[in-house]
């Protein structure tokens, strides 16, 4: 009789789940699909950008399980009103190719490609988290094409390591099980607990967590930066020569973050001049501290015009 009635439970809820993962998942396209997408032709294939407002050009360098539609929710949080914001997907990202070397390096190229077809001289240029790479590669290799460099959350070259040492400390990227729509979908549904501890911050539900759905479209990306991106700061340290950066640099970062370090941080200090914005609390997100973040980087960008 109990079995019976598990047995019940158990379809039902697993017919209630399927019907609730397409509708999310059908939602979560839609909404992915709704910008207003740009492409361009580059050295390393299509590149899909978004590129919203006027004023002074901000280029987004965005995180893992991002792409055009992350980056500009995290320039709408960060910059607000009165710049142009120009969100790429970065390689094997929604609409943009995965080339058969897509390192930091050749990201910075197409950076700059971008912006020469935009008609773009100079820009401001943000990274998040994995993006870290890209946009360090873009300061050291064009210099003349950046106005200031806004380190947000981002990771950084603290130490040169070897690949055995980076597989040793778990820096190979997320789980491949989570790669894929069902898991990860199901696991921000019901478990949105684990993904606000991982960050250190509040962000089941928001904004932000909504644009790493649906993932198949970032899938080749996500594991380009598993393999790579994540990597290539460590596996590469000398080639990150920050003393030579001659570029005003702003640091937002919270001491609590669990995913990009603290410690990683205050070693890139000892390194570079840059202007600072350092929280207490708020983890990879910087939850709580949005007015804050946005008023450092805001004063930032006028100064350094």
């Amino acid at each position: 009789m109990w079995s019976f009635i598990l047995l019940a439970i158990v379809i039902a809820f697993g017919v209630m789940t399927a019907i609730q993962f397409q509708r999310d998942r059908k939602a979560a396209y839609k909404r992915l699909e709704a910008y207003p997408v740009r492409t361009v032709k580059t050295q390393f294939g299509t590149m899909s950008y978004v590129d919203e407002g006027s004023g002074e050009a901000i280029l987004i360098s965005h995180g893992i399980f991002g792409g055009y539609d992350q980056g500009l929710v995290s320039l709408r949080g960060a910059a607000g009103e009165g710049y142009r914001k120009i969100s790429v997907s970065r390689f094997g990202y929604p609409g943009s190719e995965l080339p058969d070397n897509p390192t930091p390096a050749h990201q910075a190229e197409v950076f700059v490609e971008l912006l020469d077809q935009l008609g773009v001289e100079q820009a401001y240029v943000l990274t998040t988290s994995a993006g870290g790479a890209a946009g360090l590669r873009f300061a050291l290799d064009y210099p003349n094409r950046l106005k200031g460099l806004i380190l947000l959350s981002s990771g950084v070259p603290d130490m040169k390591r070897t690949a055995k040492e980076i597989e040793e400390l778990g820096m190979m990227g997320p789980p491949q099980l989570f790669v894929h729509d069902f898991p990860m979908w199901f696991s921000m549904k019901y478990f949105g607990f684990i993904f606000n501890a991982m960050m250190g911050s509040k962000v089941s539900g928001s904004p932000l967590m909504e644009t790493m759905l649906p993932v198949s479209p970032r899938r080749p990306g996500i594991l380009a930066d598993t393999k790579m991106t994540n990597t290539d700061m460590s596996l590469h340290y000398d080639d990150y020569p920050l003393e030579d950066l001659h570029v005003p640099v702003l640091v937002v970062h919270a001491q609590d973050d669990p995913m990009a370090k603290y410690d990683s941080i205050q070693k890139v200090l000892t390194r570079v001049q840059a202007e600072t914005a350092i929280f207490a609390t708020g983890g990879h997100t910087i939850d709580g501290q949005g007015d804050k973040v946005r008023h450092a980087i805001v004063q930032f960008l006028n100064a350094a015009r």
